[in-house]
Parts: C-alpha cells; structure tokens; sequence
C-alpha cells in the first residue's frame, strides 16, 4: 500500500526531456510510484511511497513511535515488529502526515542513479551532489525548478481548531501544537508554540505596563513616572525568567515529539560537496571540506554584505534627519536640506497637525524592507557559497547574517537618539512609530495583499482550465496551484517576533504600554502567520527540531543588551533617577534636571551596579535553575535504556540463531 501524501517535483522549462524521463525511471527504479503530468505551461513529477519502504527509512533514522502499551516512545526496529507499536493496524495513519512527508524525502534524496546517463541524456553539467534532487536543481541546464510537499483536507481541520480558540490562545502543548505538528513538522510547530508561550508570558509585565500609564501622579506624563525605573528592572527580570522557562518548556516540548536526540542523526547536506577522505572517527570514508577554505569564504560573505549595511547606515541617516532628531549642526551626520523640513511649522515637525512626524519614520520602515528583500538573496547565496555540512550549520550561518542586518537596522536610530541624543521623549515617538508602522505592514503585506493577489490568480486559473480539457484537468489543476504558490519562509516570522520582542524589552521605559499593544497584535499574528501558512504558501518541506535553534542564542544576547540598555536609559538619557535621588540633580531655568558637578560619579556606579546585578542574576538563574526538567531528565535516561537492552535482545537473538544453524550443520554431519 503506498503512504497519501505526495511531493511534486516541478520540472524546469528548459529542462531536456530524455533528461526528463531518466529522471522518472531513476525514482522507479528506486522503489517510488512516480508519474509526470502537465497543467498549463508547467510539468511535474508527483511521487509517493509505500509503507514498507517508510517503516524501513523510519528505522534508518531512527524515528520514535509509541508502543501499544503506551510506556513511551522508544525505537525498536518498527520494520521488523510493527505489531509493538500503536496504531499498527491504520496504514494510513501510523506515520503521522508531517513524519511520511520527511522520511519520503529521505528516500527522495537516496534514490541511485548516474550521472553519465543525465549527461548523455543531454545535460553539459550535473550538480555537484549525490542527491538526485539537489543535483537536478544545480545542473546545467537545470531539469528540476523546485519541490515540495502537496498540501491536502488536513488543513483545513487544522485551521477549524484554530478558529474554535476565538478569544485565547492555544498553549503550546495542547492539541493545536500537536496538530500543527502533524501536518508541518516539529520546525514550523516549535515557531508557533514559541509564539504562543511568548504571549502567555507577557500578560503579567503588561498588566503592570498598563498599572502605570493609568495610576501616574497627577500632572505627570507617563516619561517622567518615577515608577517607570521599577517597570525597566521589573522587565529585566521578567526577560531572565521567560527564557529560563522557555529553555525547559522546550525540552518538554522535544521529550513529546521524540526529537530530544535529533542532533546524533544531522544529516549531511545534499549540497555540502569536498574531497573524499578516510575519517579519522569512524574509519569510513567521507566528504571533506577544509576549514581554512571556509574562514575565506567568510571573508567573501563579508564583502558581500558590506554594502548592504552602508545602504542601510544611509536609509537610517536620513530618516533621523527627516524626523529632526539631528538638533546638533556640528554633527556630522547632519544635512540642512532635509532636516528642515522637521523644524517647526514643517510638514515633518512634531507639532503636525496631520501627524506628519509619522511619515519619515514609516518611510523608513519600507525602505529598509525592500532593501532587506534584495539582501535576503545575497544573505542565501553567501551561506551556500561558504559550503557548510550539515542543514544545522547552514541555517546557524544564514540566520545570523540576516539577523545582524535586519537588527542593525531596525534598533540602530533607536540606539542614536537614546545613547547620542539623550532625548527620551523623541526616542519614545520613533519607538512608536516604528512600532505601529511594522504591524501595519505586517497585516498588509503578510496577509491581506498575498489573499487578494491569490484569489486574482485563482480566477486566472479557472478560466484557463475552461480551456484545458483534459480527463485529470482537475487533479492537475490541484498539483499545479500548490506550484504556484510563494514558498514560506520562516525566517521572516522568526524575525519579525525578535524585533517585537526587542521593541518590548530594549526600551521599556520608553514605551511601557507596549507590552498590552504587543498581547493583541501577536493575537492577531498567529492567526495572520497560520492562515499564511495554509492557504497562501506552499506546504514547506518538513524539517525536524528540538527547539527553537540558534534564534534562542539571539533572544540571549538581546537580554543582556536589554539590561544595558534599560539601565542607561534609566541613569543618563532621562531624569527618571533625579525622582529617586532628587539630593544629586539640579533644575535649571529651561525645566529640565542636571547632574550636580560631583555627583555624576554616583550616578556612573548607580548604573553600573544596576546593570552587573542583573547579569548575576542571570549567571544565578544559569547555575540554580536547570534548563532540563527532572522528569524530562529520567525518560531520556530511561529510553536510553530501553535502546540498549533492545540491542543487547538483538544480539542475543543473532547469537542464539547462529549458534541453532551450528548444531543443525553438525548434526547434518553426523
């Protein structure tokens, strides 16, 4: 019986057709059920697999499933004993939708086949891969455009339980999680069940956010609280107790999946190409990659990124000039031209009626945005070009170029007018504005834009289907909308979560009501992020994970910067100190509150007494607290266990067989 779900392989237009066809007979020859078909102007090839072959690839890789009497996940051979195992008598449903597309794709990319047959078939170059796919996708002429999963009636059941949570949001272990799972796999589950705790976790520091914008003393703006030092403290720890819980909620979250030990089975990357080599580990032989190549390649990758961070330098220059944030004339920074038209009475000032001082500031917003769309391409083809081994590496590498760019730019006129400036109040108002202006952007580019510009398509399709009558039009028809689909990428909603969670905790005592803002709008994310994934993307191919990956290395280092940064906020960019030790500030005729000449020593060993407490309190929390719950502790140890008596019963078996097939020899001899 062959497995329902299916990856469709779109063929290149200028692929060769005895290229084609090699193609099909490889992936049948190799045990698939594979045909080509053709919708409109695009060919493809549709695959699927049997149950045999999927229990054989789940043991290859060591895929967890549950046992009938239900003590657990273990791994026991699942090709040899099926009857062990829960839900053996449901085909269909024993691998769950997410689990037969990874281990389909496993197969795909172990399929045998020769490269001189590709070649004579008309191909000047075959990839540099032993991956079929991987090969096709880099050969010259290209034969394979892309592949992915086909999306199916699971959906829209999955989206049915969304819906019914129409005021909560679902936990990150309820049957929302597991279902997302199911259909996507454990990488775009951990992202959503991420999302999900980060907004369960806000509700105390945004109720207290709320508490002081309400309860301010009379005739005092929310800027000069004297409450508001207590909220930026109260925010640092909340940041070192959300991180620390999330660290054990993810392992509890992995010990469910199965994916506790996923690291032991990284695979290599298609892509990864080098010199063959005895290794000096195993003894086996290996592709090998020198390191020192790697190191200049990183310097390559730097070249190319170089300009792009200029370009992002200068989108940034000019919206502090538009915004008037530049006061100084002897800045360097500083152009009359542009920063003119901020002054007052200018379309740009402050005292707008029509809130012009909004414009530059989401101007920027969108400039940046489609800088960072041409850097993404670059960011992609540095990472392949530095030729990492495994997806793992691959991903760490990317992740962080992007991120350094995109964090770069969005902070950096944040870190200028807080630090250089010291102006509070006008870093308060861009906070603001970049704040409402990338939700706004997010809602309309993410969701309302790419639905209208998919029904558009969808009625495109119809009418050309009115003339494409073919007996299978319709099923074609089905395989060719999810080709036409944009690929979802995950990295942009990772990055958009981090840069609202830098706008909650890198500033907040700029904007204490950002947390409340934030509750509602990542309400409105989710469901904005799942309906996207379901119905305007193609279903991404599934990929494994036990957490959150290298973006909790970023959140880390965003918590120690948030303790700097809420500290000098607190001691030298406002007056918010003077209200709790008014004995070494001054008031000047302008209004505004001045160090005494003397004190500005106390002020300095304030903060940074401030600041290196609340590091300790991280190194405490590292120290006192374990990022591994106990009882996640005793069942990884106790399947470790399980493993190694089921290979010591193997070995037993395997002996006792031999030993049976000895005495018959022997007998037969006598």
């Amino acid at each position: 019986m062959f497995c329902t779900e299916q990856i469709a392989i779109e063929l290149h237009e200028k692929c060769p057709k005895e290229c084609a066809n090699y193609l099909l007979t490889a992936l049948k020859d190799g045990g698939l059920s594979a045909q080509i078909d053709k919708c409109l102007d695009t060919s493809f090839i549709t695959v699927k697999t049997s149950f045999k072959d999927l229990c054989n690839k789940a043991d290859e890789v060591e895929l967890l499933k549950e046992l009938e009497d239900s003590s657990g996940l273990v791994h026991e051979f699942v090709a040899e004993d099926l009857k062990k195992f829960k839900g053996h008598n449901e085909e269909k449903t024993f691998f769950t939708s997410s689990e037969q597309l990874y281990l389909l794709e496993c197969i795909l990319h172990a399929v045998k086949f020769l490269k001189d047959a590709f070649i004579k078939a008309g191909l000047k170059k075959f990839g540099a891969s032993e991956s079929i796919l991987t090969g096709c996708i880099h050969s010259t002429p290209p034969i394979v455009q892309s592949f992915t999963p086909l999306h199916n009636e699971e959906l829209r059941k999955l989206w049915k339980d969304i819906r019914s949570h129409p005021v909560m949001l679902p936990k990150s272990h309820d049957k929302v999680s597991c279902r997302i799972r199911d259909y996507y796999g454990e990488e775009v589950a951990f992202y959503f069940a991420w999302m999900s705790f980060f907004n369960w976790a806000l509700i105390p520091i945004a109720i207290f956010g709320v508490a002081l914008f309400l309860h301010r003393p009379k005739g005092i703006t929310v800027d000069d609280s004297p409450y508001l030092p207590a909220y930026a403290l109260l925010m640092a720890l909340w940041i070192i107790v959300y991180l620390k819980c999330w660290r054990r909620k993810e392992h509890e979250i992995a010990l469910t999946w199965g994916t506790s030990n996923i690291e032991k089975n990284d695979a290599v990357r298609p892509e990864f190409h080098g010199i063959l080599r005895q290794s000096p580990i195993t003894g086996n032989m290996e592709k090998y990659f020198p390191s020192w190549k790697r190191r200049i390649r990183y310097l390559v990758s730097f070249i190319l990124t170089l300009p792009f961070l200029s370009l992002g330098v200068g989108a940034m220059i000019l919206s502090l000039n538009l915004n008037g944030y530049i006061k100084h004339k002897e800045s360097p920074i500083r152009f009359h031209s542009l920063s003119q038209y901020a002054e007052p009475g200018g379309i740009f000032a402050g005292d707008s009626p029509y809130y012009g001082w909004m414009i530059p500031t989401i101007g920027h917003s969108i400039v940046i945005n489609l800088i960072s769309r041409v850097y993404r391409v670059v960011a992609t083809y540095s990472t392949d070009i530095e030729n990492h081994k495994t997806e793992h590496q691959w991903d760490g590498s990317h992740i962080i170029k992007r991120v350094l760019f995109e964090l770069f730019d969005c902070y950096l006129p944040l870190f200028y007018i807080a630090f250089y400036q010291l102006d509070i109040v006008s870093l308060r108002r861009e906070l603001i504005g970049l704040f409402w202006g990338d939700e706004i952007r997010r809602l309309a580019t993410e969701s309302l834009l790419p639905f209208m510009m998919e029904k558009i398509q969808a009625k495109r399709n119809k009418k050309k289907m009115e003339e494409y009558k073919k007996d299978d039009a319709h099923n074609n028809l089905e395989v060719y909308e999810n080709l036409s689909m944009e690929e979802y990428e995950q990295f942009d909603d990772y990055l958009e979560m981090v840069v609202q969670f830098g706008y909650v905790t890198l500033f907040a005592s700029a904007f204490p009501l950002c947390s409340i803002i934030t509750i509602v709008f990542l309400f409105l994310e989710e469901r904005s992020d799942m309906f996207k994934l379901l119905f305007l993307c193609r279903r991404p191919v599934v990929k494994r994970a036990k957490n959150i990956g290298v973006w909790f290395k970023v959140l880390t280092a965003m918590m120690i910067l948030s303790m700097v940064t809420n500290c000098f906020l607190f001691g030298f960019a406002s007056e918010q100190l003077a209200s709790w030790a008014p004995v070494m500030y001054e008031t000047h005729e302008d209004g505004d509150q001045y160090i005494i000449p003397g004190y500005g020593r106390y002020v300095v060993g304030i903060v940074f007494c401030a600041e290196h407490v609340l590091i300790m309190c991280v190194g405490l929390s590292h120290y006192l607290i374990s990022d591994v719950p106990n009882h996640v502790r005793i069942e990884l140890a106790r399947r470790e266990y399980l493993k190694k008596e089921e290979i010591k019963m193997l070995k037993l078996k395997v002996e006792k067989e031999e030993e049976e097939k000895s005495k018959k020899r022997k007998n037969k001899i006598s």
